[in-house]
């Protein structure tokens, strides 16, 4: 390289006395030693306009080969963000007692999720996005991995807050009443009680895995084994197998059929919220900032969702805005002058295309008939065997502390007899 520099730096000088172009013809390098070209430099370092020529040739060389290493820079950063990824994969392959990704299992969980159910996938990203603020905040305080929330949610509720079970399970995180009660997710929130809430049931569900990681560490296999099948029925059976890897067989079968596949399915998830690119999953940044704003007229989350069309999203913002207002069922009628939560990237929107007459016209006609007036509650006739929780459950959207207050019930045992007829809350 260094002959190659004084090489030229000789063309240069020859250039300079003869007063021609600065870039010289090709010489026949064989015919110069390296004694000329030094002494070619030292006789041009005497001569002001071949020095100046030379510096001049110098910087530009140098610019020359800058641009060439920034060329070159993408594929030398694409040879190591593949080694960073070929290497995360490697931690989480030696991860556990048993390496997730040798894991049949794991493996065919996996295919699931980056096939038909890909969707869900995105879906619970896209809704996080605008509920982070809210509920990652205490999984963050505990150092529970953002990956592992993730992972709940997109099992439990693809990121829907109003999430229900056949069950009774509620929420973004699918708590039974019980289990909610227990960590502190209870009590009634607007139109809805708090498992529906989602700073409150992050809450929740934070103690709870914190709860688990006292006895189980950071074996998020037997954490979540526990938050699927009970806590309590999964420390017997961590008992009776003596504490052993929740992947030896025997144990691992002993588990319910559900709870197998909850623990696969969960995991893998987490696997691809960790390293997304690593299975060819693109999850888009979005800005979840959020804006409140104050209603110019009667609405409803029906009729901001018509106004915000599809403005920078493809599926509209019916879901977004249901989460952001938790505590507001669908049908309610919102009064002029109240607060809503909406994203900040629509603030200009309502400004603009909500204030549209004849959208907002058409907007509240089609959610006047969808949901029209009727009772806000209805008549259910106990049968054997009801209680006030069941009774609770199928109706999904009310608690049994909402159906005990409109029938004068009192705690703890709320009392029913069949035949007899009770008040229950209409979703």
């Amino acid at each position: 390289m260094r002959l190659f520099l004084l090489l030229f730096a000789l063309l240069l000088f020859s250039a300079c006395q003869k007063k021609t172009a600065l870039v010289p013809e090709q010489p026949d390098q064989t015919t110069l030693s390296t004694d000329e070209l030094i002494n070619g430099i030292k006789r041009c370092q005497k001569n002001e306009a071949c020095l100046e020529a030379l510096n001049a040739y110098f910087s530009q060389l140098a610019e020359q080969q800058e641009i060439q290493q920034d060329k070159q820079l993408p594929e030398d950063n694409e040879l190591h963000e593949q080694v960073t990824v070929e290497e995360a994969i490697q931690d989480q392959v030696n991860t556990g007692q048993q390496p997730l990704l040798t894991n049949t299992r794991i493996q065919a969980a996996l295919n699931e999720w980056l096939t038909w159910k890909r969707p869900k996938l995105i879906e619970t990203w896209n809704n996080y996005q605008y509920l982070k603020a809210k509920v990652y905040p205490p999984f963050k305080e505990q150092d529970i991995p953002e990956s592992l929330l993730l992972a709940i949610i997109a099992q439990e509720s693809g990121g829907r807050v109003h999430s229900m079970s056949s069950a009774g399970a509620s929420g973004l995180f699918q708590f039974m009443p019980a289990t909610a009660n227990r960590f502190g997710v209870k009590g009634t929130i607007g139109d809805y009680d708090a498992r529906f809430h989602p700073e409150s049931a992050a809450k929740g569900a934070a103690k709870y895995i914190v709860e688990q990681r006292h006895l189980y560490g950071d074996d998020f296999a037997k954490i979540l084994a526990a938050y699927n099948a009970g806590e309590n029925r999964f420390k017997r059976l961590n008992e009776k197998h003596n504490n052993r890897s929740i992947w030896d067989t025997q144990f691992f079968y002993d588990l319910p059929s559900e709870t197998q596949d909850y623990i696969a399915i969960v995991l893998s998830a987490k696997l691809i919220f960790d390293m997304p690119g690593a299975y060819n999953v693109s999850l888009k940044e979005i800005d979840g900032t959020t804006a409140l704003i104050r209603t110019k007229t009667d609405t409803s989350l029906s009729e901001l969702a018509v106004c915000f069309g599809q403005h920078n999203n493809e599926i509209g913002w019916y879901r977004i805005l249901r989460n952001l207002n938790a505590t507001t069922k669908a049908k309610r009628v919102i009064k002029q002058n109240t607060v809503v939560v909406i994203p900040n990237e629509l603030k200009p929107i309502y400004e603009t295309t909500c204030q549209d007459e004849s959208l907002m016209a058409l907007a509240k006609k089609i959610h006047d008939a969808d949901f029209p007036d009727r009772p806000e509650f209805t008549w259910y006739q106990i049968k054997q065997g009801d209680s006030l929780s069941s009774i609770s459950r199928k109706f999904k959207c009310s608690s049994k502390r909402e159906i005990a207050q409109l029938n004068n019930l009192k705690a703890p045992r709320y009392l029913i007899n069949a035949g007899k007829k009770l008040k229950v809350p209409r979703c």
